[in-house]
């Protein structure tokens, strides 16, 4: 090889290697943004039946938070604060086994039945 092909060969090396740590540090940039975003939506969410609701139908909030459009979940959580069926939410919950055929009174019905629906399956 003559010398101009391993100048551009190192380069070319060297363009890769700042592309994949900058790619690295781009990654780890964003999973901190994310993080720091979803912290008081988990906080707002831990204040809601809606969080009650997902651990008795075995979806964990981190779960929740990881998997949803953040849209989405600002919807439901606005569903739930507004919700008028509190009595039978907290009838439902207080029992130990929740059954996902049984929350018609939830104004997440037809949302958290998808969630549970999307769940056995990946299992």
């Amino acid at each position: 090889m003559d010398s101009f092909s391993i100048v551009v060969v190192i380069l070319l090396g060297l363009a890769l290697a700042v592309f994949a740590i900058s790619l690295f540090v781009a990654i780890i940039f964003n999973v901190k943004i994310g993080l720091k975003y979803r912290e008081p939506l988990a906080r707002k969410l831990h204040a809601l039946r809606l969080s009650k609701m997902l651990s008795a139908l075995g979806i964990s909030t981190d779960e929740y938070l990881h998997t949803e459009n953040i849209i989405k979940i600002n919807e439901q959580m606005e569903r739930c604060a507004e919700c008028g069926n509190t009595e039978e939410c907290d009838d439902n919950l207080a029992n130990d086994n929740m059954d996902v055929d049984r929350i018609d009174f939830c104004n997440n019905e037809s949302t958290l039945k998808d969630m549970v629906s999307k769940k056995s399956a990946a299992e």
